[in-house]
């Protein structure tokens, strides 16, 4: 399908103050994928109600609105992602709490950036979720390491390879990326991830990226 014949992304967007919202959406609109802001809003209830009877593509938003938690938020978004299983999320924010990020690691239509990230990273990452992919940024990986960091003796059995491919999904590479960069196949950097999970006794993103640091540290040296 040629991109002439494709249909713009309708977009929703959150933020509690009403100046960043602005920037938000003027940042949107110079993205290289065709969009359009059908939702704006300034609290995470008002945006969840107002996509369940104005249906989007793809919902941009801090994890806390007006009078409104990070903790809240995550419930919110975990209901409305549970309701709407085709709507993609972008949680753009400056929460910096592993234990809060944690949460929505499970779910695969989630991809978090933090505001820390440089723009033109934000942009690339944006971008690439528009495109149907996943992205968790490298800050917010960093993040999520702070949430454990007990010793994990099966450290010791990640060869070489399982290592480079975690290092490069913390950074916010995609397993497509990461074949493309190695010349070989998604199949087999997919089997070093699982291989690694295995090594690691984790089962979801969520346990994999809390064990971040411990990855890092372990081949720093060598």
């Amino acid at each position: 399908m040629s991109s002439l014949s494709r249909k713009p992304h309708v977009l929703a967007l959150m933020d509690r103050s009403p100046l960043t919202l602005t920037g938000l959406s003027c940042f949107v609109d110079n993205l290289d994928v065709e969009n359009e802001i059908v939702i704006q809003e300034t609290s995470m209830a008002a945006v969840s109600e107002a996509i369940l009877y104005k249906p989007v593509d793809i919902l941009i938003t801090e994890l806390n609105g007006l009078n409104e938690t990070a903790a809240q938020g995550c419930a919110t978004l975990l209901s409305l992602s549970q309701q709407l299983p085709e709507l993609r999320v972008i949680v753009y924010t400056r929460c910096q709490k592993g234990e809060e990020l944690c949460q929505l690691l499970d779910t695969t239509s989630i991809s978090m950036v933090s505001r820390g990230d440089d723009l033109r990273l934000v942009s690339e990452f944006f971008n690439r979720v528009f495109n149907g992919e996943r992205v968790l940024s490298p800050l917010i990986g960093s993040y999520l390491a702070r949430n454990n960091s007990d010793d994990v003796s099966s450290l010791n059995t990640l060869t070489r390879c399982e290592n480079d491919v975690l290092t490069f999904l913390f950074n916010g590479m995609s397993l497509r990326e990461i074949a493309e960069l190695q010349h070989r196949s998604i199949k087999t950097i997919s089997a070093h991830k699982c291989s690694a999970m295995r090594k690691l006794r984790v089962k979801s993103d969520s346990e994999l990226f809390s064990l971040r640091k411990n990855i890092a540290q372990r081949f720093a040296y060598e």
